[in-house]
């Protein structure tokens, strides 16, 4: 009788493995065939909101800042585009992607990408975006921080977001010197 128990035990054993090795080599084929590389990703984005190429990240490592970070910056092949994924922190819903689009070291795009808001319709409504758009990164850095009333949060963290990428642009892309 005890070898039986055993057997039975052991059997359990057997078929509780195979069903956890099918589970797993199934999740890692989904996994495969299901992942999106944020990397490339960005550069779809880029090159969808510019209609320039980028094929080389100018920096992988995102940099972070006092009210937002920078995620992925890109040069366009052309050199006429500088290209920011940046994400503000402090929104209502958490983080605000932003992607900006420099040329020269003009602000001549804002697009908003994932983020969990409820109020950024607010900000459209007010022209927030506008603000940001035409002005050059030396005049971005003495914006200051302008809110929408009833998106306060919203606000600073697309602020955060444009921040952060005029503290990078200052520093790493133009070294200090955005008089071009």
């Amino acid at each position: 009788m005890a070898d039986t128990k055993k057997n039975a035990v052991w059997k359990c054993i057997v078929v509780l493995a195979a069903i956890a090795l099918c589970s797993g080599l199934l999740l890692g084929f989904f996994n495969i065939i299901t992942y999106v590389d944020p990397l490339q990703s960005a550069y779809d984005r880029f090159a969808e909101d510019t209609g320039a190429s980028f094929s080389e990240m100018a920096d992988e490592e995102g940099q972070q800042y006092e009210n937002g970070r920078v995620i992925y910056y890109a040069v366009s092949d052309d050199g006429q585009w500088n290209a920011f994924l940046t994400a503000g922190s402090g929104g209502y819903g958490g983080e605000v992607q932003v992607y900006l689009y420099f040329r020269g070291s003009v602000l001549e795009k804002l697009e908003i990408g994932e983020n969990g808001e409820t109020f950024l319709s607010r900000l459209e409504d007010a022209n927030f975006y506008d603000r940001f758009l035409g002005k050059d990164v030396s005049e971005l850095s003495s914006l200051g921080s302008d809110v929408v009333s009833g998106a306060t949060l919203s606000s600073r963290a697309v602020n955060g977001a444009v921040g952060a990428a005029v503290q990078y642009f200052t520093e790493k892309v133009s070294g200090g010197d955005t008089n071009e």
